[in-house]
């Protein structure tokens, strides 16, 4: 392993789940974040698997986990792990700490992190990248990855390299692209679930495996689909999964939706989205940035994206309560009835 530094900054589940499987293949990271989950890995240390079977168990001498951001100042690579809300005020903090030679990396929902990044940080170099997968906390310093795919980065003029190589070495698999516009919006397909998951209150296989939850996601990304199209917007294909037909696919009798889907996606039992993790510990939800991504494009494009403003309103309806709604199909359904 390379004496490549890297900080990552936001160290929640996704940030600790990368973190961990680095530092586990002998990685300099060090983890920036808040103080539950330092205190969580400082009692417990810190433990990531994933769903083939993955399993590292770090002690808490082994784990950097800080709250102060000078901790970037040494930095040779930043992994951008924040909330979409709190990327400008990250920053801010990179600005002041951190060398410009460091590499910023947005590892971040939503497609407009890496724009707000290069604005505050013009002397630094700032790619795009993209993580597939769901990682769920599961308390005491463990994160569970439950969902396959590679890791996605931008990086047309090959400034990464040494961190693909501590990637790899990692067991976490990179594509690289020269741009990943195309690709944020396919994933930002698949993350019209996470609010529809949440509300829900069971487990990704669980929803998934309702055709009523279905038939509503599947109303989602067709909405988001003829938006897109207004737009110029051509989502990719992503892994083995093709935009286009996912609505019929999601459509489909549950039979024959479980052996089609199957073989595109694999999915851990007890795999959740993470803004159900935000509903349970009752913190604001990045949903201005998934379905309301789709209204904001929608509304630039003259139209009107009705499905994705009532699943919005609700999740802002029951955002910081501490606890999911657990709204049925039907309740959701309701509320999109309302707007139309």
């Amino acid at each position: 392993m390379s004496d490549l530094n890297i900080v990552i900054v936001g160290a929640g589940s996704i940030g600790c789940y990368l973190g961990g499987c680095l530092i586990a293949a002998g990685a300099e990271v060090t983890l920036v974040g808040r103080e539950r989950m330092r205190q969580q890995i400082a009692e417990h240390g810190l433990r990531v698997t994933d769903w083939q079977g993955r399993d590292s168990n770090l002690s808490s001498e082994q784990v950097s986990y800080s709250l102060d951001m000078s901790s970037l100042q040494d930095a040779d690579v930043i992994l951008v792990t924040v909330k979409s809300g709190d990327t400008r005020t990250v920053a801010q903090e990179i600005e002041v700490h951190a060398s410009p030679q460091a590499l910023v990396v947005s590892l971040q929902n939503g497609v407009s992190n890496v724009d707000v990044l290069k604005e505050y940080l013009p002397k630094f170099n700032v790619l795009a990248a993209m993580v597939p997968f769901n990682v769920l906390s599961k308390g005491d310093g463990h994160f569970h990855c439950g969902t396959e795919g590679s890791l996605a980065l931008a990086d047309p003029d090959n400034l990464s390299q040494l961190l693909i190589d501590a990637l790899a070495t990692a067991q976490l698999s990179v594509d690289t692209y020269d741009d990943l516009t195309n690709v944020q919006w396919t994933k930002l397909l698949l993350n019209l679930n996470n609010a529809i998951n949440a509300l829900s209150g069971i487990p990704l296989l669980e929803q998934l495996s309702n055709r009523a939850y279905r038939l509503i996601l599947a109303q989602a990304i067709s909405e988001a689909l003829a938006v897109y199209r207004a737009a110029g917007i051509t989502p990719v294909k992503s892994g083995k999964v093709i935009p286009q037909i996912i609505p019929h696919v999601l459509s489909l009798p549950t039979w024959l939706y479980k052996i089609v889907a199957s073989s595109m996606l694999k999915i851990d039992p007890t795999a959740r989205s993470s803004m159900y993790e935000d509903f349970v510990l009752g913190r604001k939800t990045e949903i201005d940035y998934l379905n309301g991504a789709i209204v904001k494009l929608a509304q630039q494009q003259g139209l009107n994206a009705p499905v994705n403003s009532a699943v919005t309103g609700l999740v802002k309806e029951n955002e910081l309560g501490g606890a999911s709604p657990k709204l049925s199909p039907q309740t959701i359904l309701k509320a999109i009835n309302s707007i139309n």
